[in-house]
């Protein structure tokens, strides 16, 4: 009896093209692919054997000159050699980036159910992005990802890392009522709470809704109201569900945003420029300082990076030398200024630390690089952009 893998290559080996002339295009190409990989010492795996077969079962009537030899050999396939083995991999685990973060590394041989359950999160997940080989994932390591993510994956058998597991364990053990009464605002009388909320808003501060919701997410407390969207930029930046936030360019002004920060007492203030476009560098740098002064920020203003003295540059430079914003980084600054992926390495010795981020127009957001870890320590980082980035979920106004 002929083998299916010999009887695929004296179809494809017939003269004049006849095969494909008879089958689709999509359907030739493939068995071309197939021919190749029987020819080769290695051999095909079981899962390309059925597509194989799949492919002879629907096409044995086009191809009417083999039609009985396919009958006869898929009535009971065989096969010149074994099927090659492929390892199957699937580990979860935790992993340290380039700059020393952890994170979720989601790892499998692929598997188009595996891809499915995992697309399926990522509308809920938080950084899930597959690797550019397709063969792996990763996520930021929250509780929420270990959850959704552990879950998801349940059913296809994946080695859990020991401290995956027990993370998973130990969140789901908790009791969300239980959390968070004792996280509420009004139950907590620890010292070094009281202390860290006057020292941050200071005695006299009159301290509104809005400033008790946004402070929730840097002391890590509930309140008893519930968030809401909000009817205003003020409120929807109070109200955010995770620090990173995007804010469209179209509907409000930098200006706009300045002054909300203002009514938040969330000075002082880091102001991420693009690294790559100088003209786009020099609009940023005549809207920034038209908010500074109309908003009265445009003193303790440092920018913190130089352009070429290209035409452009040189206008760049003059206006920061004009407007004086030289400001030295100290605990005095208001506002300071850097470009994506380069902070300058005096800011990892300064005890000066922003309580806001905004990153202007910047089409991947601050998501690599010494920028993105410094700026991870704060609470608040907005994206003033055209549109959300298409790397992460977020609220959208």
């Amino acid at each position: 009896m002929n083998t299916v893998d010999n009887l695929l290559l004296e179809i494809l080996n017939h003269p004049d093209s006849y095969a494909e002339s008879k089958i689709s295009k999509r359907d030739f190409g493939t068995l071309q692919s197939l021919a190749s990989s029987v020819s080769r010492s290695m051999f095909i795996t079981e899962n390309q054997g059925n597509l194989l077969i799949k492919l002879l079962k629907e096409n044995y009537k086009k191809l009417d000159i083999f039609t009985e030899k396919i009958n006869l050999a898929l009535s009971a396939p065989v096969w010149s050699n074994s099927f090659r083995h492929i390892e199957q991999i699937r580990k979860l685990t935790i992993e340290m980036d380039s700059e020393a973060e952890a994170y979720i590394f989601i790892e499998y041989t692929f598997n188009a159910n595996i891809r499915k359950a995992l697309n399926a999160i990522g509308k809920l997940a938080e950084g899930l992005v597959a690797n550019t080989n397709g063969k792996n994932y990763q996520a930021e390591l929250t509780e929420k990802n270990i959850v959704l993510i552990v879950e998801a994956l349940a059913p296809y058998n994946f080695d859990l890392d020991e401290k995956i597991r027990n993370f998973y364990e130990i969140i789901k053990s908790w009791n969300k009522s239980e959390f968070e009464n004792q996280f509420l605002i009004s139950n907590i009388d620890h010292k070094n709470f009281q202390k860290a909320i006057t020292a941050d808003l200071g005695i006299e501060t009159e301290i509104d809704q809005n400033i008790i919701n946004d402070r929730s997410m840097r002391y890590q407390y509930f309140s008893e109201n519930p968030k809401n969207p909000g009817e205003n930029l003020t409120e929807y930046i109070a109200n955010r569900s995770k620090s990173r936030v995007w804010i469209d360019l179209a509907q409000h002004s930098l200006l706009d945003i300045f002054n909300s920060l203002k009514d938040l007492k969330r000075l002082p203030l880091l102001i991420v420029f693009e690294s790559w476009n100088e003209e786009k560098s020099l609009n940023h740098l005549k809207i920034l300082d038209n908010s500074l002064a109309e908003s009265g920020l445009d003193t303790q203003v440092g920018i913190y990076f130089r352009l070429p003295n290209s035409d452009t540059g040189k206008q760049f430079n003059q206006l920061i030398k004009d407007r004086q914003y030289n400001h030295p980084l100290d605990l005095t600054t208001q506002v300071a200024v850097v470009q994506s992926g380069k902070i300058p390495k005096f800011f990892l010795k300064n005890p000066w630390q922003p309580m806001s981020v905004i990153a202007l127009d910047t089409k991947m957001g601050l998501r690599h690089g010494k920028t993105s870890v410094y700026s991870n320590c704060c609470d608040l980082i907005i994206e003033w952009t055209e549109a959300p980035s298409i790397l992460e979920q977020r609220m959208i106004l």
